[in-house]
C-alpha cells in the first residue's frame, strides 16, 4: 500500500528542479490509470482530422462544421468543474473516514497478554485462542467489504485450511451461516466475539486476571474492536451513491466525445491549424484533468478494491497476524524479557545529548559527537 512512497522519492521542493522527478514516475501515476483512454482520444482527434481535410466533400464539410459549431456551445455549458469537484472531494473524504475507522488487532490482544497472571494454567494456550479469534473476527468483517481477501478465503473450509479457524468451530459457524444466510459474515464476526467474551469471562471466574478491574479493561478494549469493526461496515455499505458515480462518468465522457468535434475548427490561422488538427497535446489537455478527477474519484469510493493505490487487505492480514505471534511471545520469557533484565542490572551512566546543528542544508554534526551524531554525557 506504501510501496514506493517515502521523502527521498516524492522529490524536495527545496532543490532546484527536485519537485520535477516525480512528474517521470511510473509507478502508481496517473500516466500509468489514462494512457489507454489518452491514446484512444489522441487517435480518434487525428482521424478526424484527416477526414476533414482529405476524405468530406465542400457540402459535407460545411455540416462538419456545423456540428462542430454545436459541440463547442455544448462543452462550454457544462458545470464540469463545479460536479467533478464535489465527486472527487466526497469521494476523499469518504477515504479518509474509512481509513480512520478501520479496526486494529494489537491493542486487544496487548491488553489480553498484559493482564493476564504469568503462571495462569493454559494460559499460553488461552493467549493464542483469543488472538486467533480476534484475527478471525477481523477477517471476517473485511471479507464484506474486500473482494480480493473473499477470493483468498471464499469460504469457512479455506479459512480452517489456513489455521484461522478449528473444526469445530467451522462446524459451529456452519450452523450460524444455515440460520443467517444474508450477510452471513457480519454475523460470523459477531459469534466470534463472543467466544472471546466467553474467554474473558472464564478468565474472571477463575481468577486469572492481575488484577479484578482487568476484565472490565478487557471488555472496554473488545467492545471499541468491534465498535471499529460495525463503522468499517457502515462506511463501506453506505457507499457513494451508484447514480451519482453514474452522472459523473456520463458527463465526462460526453465532454470527451464532444470535445472531439468542438476542437476541430476551433484555429483558422492556417499557419497553426496544421499542428492544432495533428498534435493536439494542449486541446486534450484539459480533458486528460476531467478524466483524471473522475479515476481519483472512482478509486476513492471503493478503497478496498484491486487497483494498486487500494487497500492492500491481504498485506495487512499478514501484518496483523505477525502482530499476534509477537505480542503472544511476550507473555513467555524472551529475549525481550533477557534484555531488559541486563539493561536493568547494568544501567548506563550516560545519557545521550544532541549535538547536531540544523541548518538551511539539514543537520550537521558538530565537534565533540560520536560517529553516528549523538554525545554522551555524564548523569
Amino acid at each position: 500500500m506504501f510501496d514506493d512512497i517515502s521523502p527521498s522519492n516524492s522529490g524536495r521542493a527545496s532543490g532546484f528542479g527536485e519537485s520535477f522527478k516525480i512528474l517521470f514516475r511510473w509507478k502508481h501515476s496517473v500516466y500509468r490509470l489514462l494512457w489507454e483512454p489518452f491514446l484512444i482520444y489522441v487517435i480518434s482527434y487525428i482521424s478526424l482530422s484527416l477526414l476533414y481535410d482529405y476524405v468530406l466533400s465542400a457540402n459535407a464539410r460545411v455540416d462538419f462544421e456545423a456540428i462542430a459549431a454545436y459541440c463547442s456551445k455544448y462543452t462550454s455549458s457544462l458545470p464540469i468543474v463545479l460536479l467533478l469537484g464535489f465527486f472527487t472531494s466526497t469521494s476523499m473524504q469518504r477515504w479518509f473516514s474509512v481509513f480512520n475507522t478501520m479496526p486494529g488487532t494489537a491493542k486487544v490482544i496487548a491488553i489480553f497478554v498484559l493482564a493476564l497472571k504469568e503462571n495462569a494454567a493454559d494460559g499460553a494456550q488461552m493467549i493464542q485462542q483469543y488472538s486467533r479469534w480476534v484475527l478471525l473476527s477481523w477477517t471476517f468483517t473485511f471479507r464484506l467489504i474486500c473482494q480480493p481477501l473473499k477470493k483468498l478465503y471464499p469460504d469457512l473450509q479455506s479459512l480452517q485450511n489456513a489455521g484461522l479457524l478449528l473444526e469445530h468451530e467451522r462446524l459451529h459457524l456452519e450452523q450460524v451461516q444455515s440460520k443467517h444466510s444474508s450477510e452471513s459474515d457480519h454475523y460470523l464476526s459477531l459469534a466470534v466475539l463472543d467466544w472471546n467474551l466467553a474467554m474473558l469471562k472464564r478468565c474472571n471466574r477463575q481468577g486469572l486476571f492481575t488484577i479484578p478491574a482487568d476484565c472490565n479493561r478487557q471488555v472496554d478494549a473488545l467492545m471499541a474492536f468491534k465498535k471499529s469493526c460495525c463503522n468499517t461496515l457502515k462506511f463501506s455499505s453506505k457507499n457513494i451513491p451508484v447514480a451519482l458515480i453514474q452522472v459523473v462518468t456520463i458527463t465526462v465522457y460526453s465532454i470527451g466525445v464532444a470535445s472531439l468535434m468542438a476542437r476541430q475548427l476551433a484555429d483558422k490561422n492556417p499557419a497553426t491549424s496544421f499542428i492544432t488538427g495533428y498534435f493536439p497535446m494542449l486541446n486534450t489537455f484539459q480533458y486528460f484533468l476531467y478524466l483524471s478527477w473522475l479515476r481519483f474519484g472512482a478509486m476513492a469510493s471503493n478503497p478496498f478494491g484491486e487497483d494498486d493505490d487500494d487497500i492492500d487487505i491481504t498485506k495487512l492480514l499478514q501484518s496483523h497476524i505477525e502482530d499476534a505471534q509477537r505480542l503472544q511471545a511476550l507473555y513467555v520469557a524472551g529475549p525481550a524479557d533477557e534484555l531488559v533484565t541486563t539493561s536493568i542490572e547494568t544501567p548506563s551512566k550516560k545519557w545521550p545529548r544532541n549535538l547536531c546543528v540544523y541548518t538551511d542544508e539539514g543537520a550537521e554534526q558538530v565537534d565533540g559527537a560520536d560517529d553516528d551524531g549523538i554525545g554522551l554525557t555524564e548523569v
